[in-house]
């Protein structure tokens, strides 16, 4: 079984989606559907993403790897 290493609030929001294509709904529910499509998304972090969409970064990460955890 191969392991991905945890999510953190650096991590990149493209990284997320190509590394972790069962968590796309999920980055959906929390930035909205324009950020999949987003160029950006291939550099900007899970910080500058939360904060940008008026969220907490530490929350987001707990958010996506729990999520993660249950994906598996």
């Amino acid at each position: 079984m191969v392991q991905h290493p945890q999510i953190g609030t650096d991590t990149l929001v493209g990284d997320i989606l190509r590394d972790h294509p069962a968590l796309r709904e999920k980055v959906v529910e929390l930035f909205g559907p324009d950020c999949v499509s987003c160029r950006s998304n291939r550099h900007e972090t899970i910080t500058y993403t939360s904060w940008h969409k008026g969220l907490d970064p530490e929350a987001v990460v707990r958010e996506l790897n729990d999520a993660l955890k249950k994906s598996k």
